[in-house]
């Protein structure tokens, strides 16, 4: 049985799901949606089908019925295929998508945002599908309120992350080697700013607030904006409005992999994470795995990190930022009294020795 994962290869979701699932015997390939590469389960990249896709890649309006036509050659050599992000897109390719088991995964911010129109047009992929996957149940629920007659086909299958083991392997480092090594201050609090560069991460809001504190808070923090993928014309922007600034930062640009990965979470303090929506955020979690103080939104759906009693601080606004931020620098010491406990819940939660089952079960 051959099975074909269609998502982002420069993220680490379907990269690693992946990669536990060729460990356990499958065999597993992974199409990116955006660039049209296939690896297969040896990692190993084929271009037949970015190569082809390049001479309509920039055709207006029309390209991603190309694009479909591609995934459609590509889909005819497997048996079950797993769609990451369903688009309304797909519908171009329903006839031969339903003569294979497919099953389709929700992250989170993909269902959030979606408009009434895009939720219409993709019912008849979501009907075809045998499974449909959300990485926690509130947006699982969400999800069953807008589509009422889906219930028996949902399941929550989340992501493991790998980083984790990177953190474990890396934790007993000197922190100031380790700083050293990714170019860090030595002698400053590290705050990190999101994790990616799409608009969501609300970056400006971020700098409105952090440019409130006094400046003999600030001259003792440098702040880093991990901006290694999401949206280049956002990231150009947000590298405009900090040169504006008299901040100490670093932005993050080249794609971080194994122990650099684990390294931004292991050299930094405090991580700030007030996206407008999400799911069931894997890099906030390894940034709490990696013992920091998280700053994040009330707002956000973080419902199962409160029931397993994880140590994060959140705002109801994005306004408070600032004030909060100001506390946590003045108080460090109280807020990182209880850090520690959150390394045992996360591996609980986001482990991929715990979260595997559920992938092998519904795609076999």
């Amino acid at each position: 049985m051959k099975i074909l994962l269609i998502g982002n290869s420069k993220t680490v979701f379907a990269k690693e799901l992946q990669s536990e699932l060729v460990e356990r015997g499958g065999d597993v390939s992974l199409l990116d949606f955006e660039y049209l590469e296939l690896y297969d389960k040896n990692g190993i990249k084929d271009d037949r089908f970015s190569k082809k896709f390049l001479k309509h890649k920039n055709l207006p309006k029309i390209h991603m019925i190309f694009r479909m036509m591609i995934i459609k050659n590509a889909i005819k050599d497997y048996d079950v295929i797993n769609i990451h992000v369903a688009r309304w897109y797909y519908v171009l390719i329903l006839k031969i998508l339903s003569k294979r088991k497919l099953v389709v995964s929700f992250y989170g911010s993909d269902f959030y945002r979606s408009s009434k129109y895009a939720r219409r047009l993709i019912y008849p992929l979501l009907k075809i599908a045998k499974t449909v996957t959300f990485t926690n149940e509130k947006t699982q629920n969400s999800f069953l309120h807008y589509y009422k007659n889906f219930q028996d086909k949902t399941r929550v299958c989340r992501f493991g992350l790998k980083t984790l083991d990177f953190i474990d392997r890396n934790r007993d480092k000197n922190k100031l080697e380790i700083k050293k090594h990714l170019g860090y201050s030595k002698d400053k609090t590290i705050v990190t700013c999101g994790y990616n560069s799409t608009k969501a991460q609300q970056h400006e809001k971020i700098i409105e607030n952090i440019i409130k504190l006094p400046q003999d808070i600030l001259e003792n923090i440098q702040f880093i904006f991990p901006m290694t993928y999401g949206d280049n014309v956002n990231r150009e922007k947000i590298k405009s409005v900090l040169l504006k600034t008299n901040l100490d930062y670093i932005v993050l640009e080249d794609f971080l992999r194994g122990d650099d990965n684990a390294y931004i979470k292991l050299a930094s303090d405090i991580m700030i994470n007030i996206l407008t929506t999400d799911s069931f955020s894997g890099s906030m979690q390894e940034f709490l795995y990696a013992k920091n103080v998280v700053i994040t939104g009330s707002w956000l759906p973080y419902d199962i990190f409160d029931r397993e009693g994880i140590i994060y601080e959140k705002i109801s606004s994005s306004d408070t930022l600032s004030s909060k931020l100001k506390d946590v620098l003045l108080n460090m010491e109280h807020y990182r009294k209880d850090v520690d406990k959150n390394i045992d819940i996360i591996a609980k939660l986001s482990s991929w020795s715990k979260n595997i089952s559920c992938w092998t079960e519904i795609l076999k």
